[in-house]
């Protein structure tokens, strides 16, 4: 789809937005046109391999507990487990971390004697059969490339994210609060939490909060100042009413309702007040409501921020339209300072196809390089034009194979236009030398006496390099980086000689060239 009002933006948009095309030609030209570049981008899986450690068994234990734990309970629970753990022999040692009040971990390790043993796994078994009789918390048991165990029930904040920004914190509250109810008005959405931070799981952290209807207060006559005023007694705490001096230094004087203690919720609503010569109940004109809550406040480059999750039942296109909408009214509506913006959950690594560009790059100085040493501007594109060709062995490789692309795979795309240049470099030096001495023999003849000259080092040169990475593929484990940069380069010059030998004399050989043959004892062929 293109985005616009022209005639041709229309045309477009209705040839290849209709059903006859998305249903009946879209599948046939995608498989027809798309070559291997197509099996790569909708097969190949774009994500780094997880590095095994193949060295000392480690088994990893993590304790959390809920909110409103304290370091002491939290070191309680973990001495618990280290009480058990200190009863096997075969255990040399393990290191407990208590990170927090909610948080802790101990890494396990073994003697030599049962590293290789059954042992780890039988002591996995028996930690987590343990870890279910502690209770109190939750409880995650993995290691030993197995299957790991969590008994944790905390549930998914949401992948959907927005994040706003201002300068002044209540205010900010306000909006985010505004944008809550603005998101809870679609059918397909739950639940939103707001937060100081992003985070994967909800936070089990609640405040009663007092949500005033501002109409009902307008039509008192009344404001939330004067509200709080007339509540303050009954319910406050800390009322600094003076000072005075004890000892030659100012002491502050704080009263305390003693009725803050005895008074419910219930208590409070139903408790009358008088502002202004009028009598009300707070239950009047608001309503208690126990919602989650920022536990922080979040400050950076001198905003504040606050953070709204929540999860969209339905199509993520639909999803993000929705939010987008909802973004845009916003926005409008806020003063100056203030914004919210969209930060979808990526479980991948970070976005890095600016990257590729740097492959333009190369080619660049390749074809500036060429245009030197050939004084040329055509046969530089002869060579360039092998690196894409030689990228077919990478895409083809990894989609065979069922291999992961990483880092590892786009220094293979680096490589090989080094790699495959150099072939044809070689070839295109020759055979410009032997044009230069014999002009007038056919050109045919001479590139493939330049070919025949050059391609044994040539194919020395890619049969060394493959040799070089057999290495790095041989094994069970496959490494990160060398393991997909191994099979993308290998693949890629396996192609490049394919493409040497069938590609490149087509757009080297000169055909208008006129041939005037002389005697052969006069000009020999070479």
């Amino acid at each position: 789809k293109i985005e616009g009002d022209s005639r041709w933006v229309e045309r477009y948009n209705a040839i290849f937005g209709s059903s006859v095309y998305k249903d009946k030609i879209k599948p046939v030209t995608d498989v027809v046109l798309g070559g291997t570049l197509r099996l790569f981008v909708e097969k190949v899986y774009n994500g780094s391999y997880w590095d095994r450690d193949t060295g000392e068994p480690v088994l990893y234990i993590n304790a959390t507990l809920p909110n409103g734990a304290t370091v002491e309970q939290m070191d309680a629970l973990v001495r618990k487990m280290e009480m058990y753990l200190r009863g096997f022999s075969e255990v040399r040692q393990f290191q407990t971390s208590v990170s927090g009040p909610r948080r802790a971990s101990i890494s396990v390790y073994f003697d030599k004697q049962s590293q290789h043993s059954g042992f780890p796994y039988r002591l996995k078994s028996d930690v987590i059969s343990k870890a279910l009789t502690l209770g109190g918390g939750s409880w995650n048991v993995y290691g030993l490339q197995d299957q790991g165990f969590s008994n944790d029930v905390r549930e998914n904040a949401g992948s959907y994210r927005v994040k706003l920004t201002g300068y002044n914190y209540d205010e900010l509250s306000d909006w985010a609060y505004r944008m809550r109810d603005t998101l809870l008005t679609h059918r397909r959405i739950k639940e939103v939490t707001v937060a100081s931070e992003f985070s994967h799981w909800k936070d089990d952290y609640t405040e009663f909060h007092l949500a005033i209807d501002r109409d009902r207060l307008a039509k008192y006559g009344i404001n939330a100042s004067q509200l709080f005023r007339a509540i303050e007694p009954t319910f406050g705490r800390e009322i600094n009413c003076g000072q005075i001096v004890v000892d030659r230094s100012a002491q502050r004087i704080n009263l305390y309702s003693l009725k803050s203690d005895t008074y419910d919720i219930f208590a409070l609503m139903q408790q009358p007040f008088t502002i202004g010569g009028k009598t009300f109940k707070l239950s009047d004109i608001g309503r208690i409501e126990k919602r989650n809550a920022p536990q922080d406040i979040v400050k950076t480059n001198q905003e504040y921020i606050m953070c709204l999750q929540y999860e969209y039942i339905g199509s993520g296109m639909q999803g993000n339209k929705v939010l987008e909408r909802d973004l845009e009214t916003i926005n409008a509506l806020m003063p100056v300072g203030y914004r919210a913006e969209s930060e979808r959950l990526q479980w991948r690594d970070k976005d890095e196809s600016g990257k590729y560009w740097l492959l333009l790059l190369v080619v660049a100085i390749i074809f500036f390089t060429a245009s030197i040493l050939f004084n040329s501007l055509r046969q530089p594109f002869a060579i360039i034009f092998i690196i894409p060709m030689s990228f077919i062995g990478v895409f083809a490789v990894f989609y065979l194979f069922k291999l992961n692309f990483d880092q590892g795979g786009f220094a293979s795309f680096i490589l090989l236009a080094g790699i495959t240049v150099n072939a044809a470099i070689y070839i295109l030096n020759e055979y410009n030398s032997l044009c230069h001495k014999y002009p007038t023999v056919d050109r045919c003849k001479i590139y493939i006496k330049a070919f025949r000259i050059k391609i044994v080092p040539i194919l020395l040169t890619v049969l060394s390099t493959i040799l070089g990475f057999i290495p790095f593929i041989i094994g069970e484990t496959k490494e990160s980086f060398w393991y997909p940069l191994a099979i993308g380069t290998m693949g890629g010059l396996l192609m490049s000689l394919i493409c040497i030998i069938l590609y490149l004399p087509l757009l080297v050989i000169n055909k208008k060239h006129t041939l005037r043959y002389l005697p052969r004892s006069n000009n020999p062929e070479p």
